[in-house]
């Protein structure tokens, strides 16, 4: 997959493009978050830099619902429990029933560019989530510098995810962090959807207390440690993992680079496995059983 092809190459115009979006002002300053699949990222990433987000709906909060197709039937659950319990809602969606739903109701969204696969949207819906926690909690990210963790170093990102896929093909890649562990996540969802190959992930430091002796045998697994403190060195120490760790002393700049970082991987696997990285088999198949359970379209 070439430079044009490839959904991933151009995430910092998709930061920049993101950045200039007005988003809606939250009414409290307690937040939860709602969000599965690659929208569920966006909540892991946010708590990187606001930990407080919580999960649980307890009313005289914020609920920030992530649904990139706006017709995920987790979140749209959610939603209504949040409508129910009197809490402040934000949807961050492309459309969908969410996106009509809002617009029907009067309920806060930010509406992002639509005719993608989410986990090419990253940028579109991590930096409005970000912007409405910074400006109402005061504490205001220099969001500007996701776009630069991307522009600053392209060519080291597309080398060091074209490298690491080179290293897990054939193995079943499991990807640790302890304060990245979203990110992890993000690596194993990444290979999973684009790549159709088995991946997984563990949180450091709960793996030091179990999961490194299931490498006593070596197996066919290829640990992979995504740095984020000391702590995960000592994983990779032990495992004789491939060690990733991000450019910068910046955690807005790193996070989007690895992201990226990962995003690469996944593409240079697919392209090895002669995959289409946008071409989905059994998720819809999923989703359609779920949409049939939840029947979200009572939320109109």
């Amino acid at each position: 997959m070439n430079e044009m092809e490839n959904p991933y190459i151009d995430w910092d115009v998709k930061f920049d493009e993101a950045l200039k979006m007005e988003v809606p002002e939250a009414k409290f300053s307690k937040f939860s978050f709602s969000g599965i699949g690659g929208s569920g990222i966006i909540g892991d990433i946010a708590r990187i830099f606001f930990p407080e987000i919580g999960n649980s709906l307890e009313g005289n909060e914020t609920l920030l619902a992530v649904s990139y197709s706006g017709n995920t039937s987790e979140t749209i659950e959610d939603v209504k429990r949040a409508i129910q319990k009197g809490s402040d809602v934000i949807i961050i969606t492309s459309g969908g029933i969410l996106g009509k739903f809002a617009k029907e109701k009067g309920i806060k969204q930010v509406t992002v560019k639509a005719g993608s696969q989410t986990r090419y949207s990253f940028p579109y819906l991590i930096t409005p989530l970000l912007k409405i926690v910074s400006e109402k909690t005061g504490d205001k990210l220099n969001l500007e510098r996701l776009a630069l963790g991307v522009k600053e170093k392209k060519d080291e990102i597309v080398k060091e995810g074209t490298s690491l896929a080179n290293l897990v093909m054939g193995k079943i890649p499991v990807f640790y962090s302890s304060r990245f562990l979203g990110i992890a996540k993000r690596y194993k969802q990444e290979v999973n959807e684009n790549a159709k190959y088995p991946a997984f992930y563990g949180e450091i430091p709960e793996v030091n207390h179990n999961e490194v002796e299931s490498y006593v045998h070596g197996y066919n697994l290829h640990p992979v440690v995504i740095y984020s403190s000391e702590i995960d060195s000592i994983t990779a120490e032990v495992l004789h993992a491939t060690l990733v760790k991000g450019f910068y002393d910046d955690d807005l700049m790193n996070v989007s680079s690895l992201m990226m970082i990962g995003g690469i991987m996944s593409i240079a696997m697919a392209e090895s496995l002669h995959e289409i990285p946008d071409k989905l088999y059994n998720i819809p198949r999923a989703r359609e059983l779920t949409s049939n359970l939840f029947k979200p379209s009572s939320i109109l």
